[in-house]
């Protein structure tokens, strides 16, 4: 009997041992439930966050409605400047085309009376019955004045081909070059 009881002492013993066990275990376990219920909360909070961050900048990638596949492949902010850099030179092509345009027309019109065109400029305006460069424009005038004792000759016709070039002649169906109707 002696030796049961020891038996079941030590039975005894190891089974208060694995109840201590468990009950470690459960509060361990507790503890890392409430411990990811708080990440999964956390986490699902972080998501809704990122998902309203990619809606946002999936709004302002979403091409416009009168945008054109041309833009749509400009993918970097290189892209971008490149093409606007493209633009502005296609911009300037077409000023000194108009204002070369202006002045042969006006040298037609005025044949008769010698028309005198020296001393304007595209950069130049009227103030006070004279005619000027505003401050802004005085570097770009001498920088351009250099360039042109700098040139030759033949320079002119080379860019004006390259101006019409850049530039383009729309044609109206009756050939007439840049669309206008002159029948008025």
């Amino acid at each position: 009997m002696e030796g049961e009881l020891i038996d079941l002492r030590g039975k005894q013993e190891n089974y208060g041992q694995l109840l201590e066990d468990v009950r470690v275990s459960r509060d361990e376990l507790e503890l890392a439930k409430k411990n990811l219920e708080e990440v999964e909360a956390r986490s699902a909070e972080e998501k809704r966050q990122l998902e309203g961050v990619i809606a946002d900048l999936q709004s302002k990638l979403a091409p416009a409605a009168d945008e054109g596949a041309e833009i749509s492949k400009m993918v970097s902010r290189a892209d971008l400047v490149k093409e606007i850099k493209r633009q502005r030179g296609l911009m300037l092509a077409s000023m000194v085309h108009g204002w070369k345009n202006a002045i042969a027309q006006l040298r037609v019109v005025n044949a008769e009376r010698d028309l005198i065109t020296e001393g304007i400029h595209k950069l130049k305006q009227v103030e006070n019955g004279q005619i000027v460069i505003p401050e802004e424009y005085r570097e770009m005038e001498l920088e351009e004045e250099k360039l042109d004792e700098e040139a030759v000759d033949d320079e002119d016709e080379e860019d004006e081909e390259v101006e019409e070039e850049v530039v383009g002649e729309e044609r109206a169906p009756e050939g007439n070059p840049e669309g206008h109707d002159e029948s008025s």
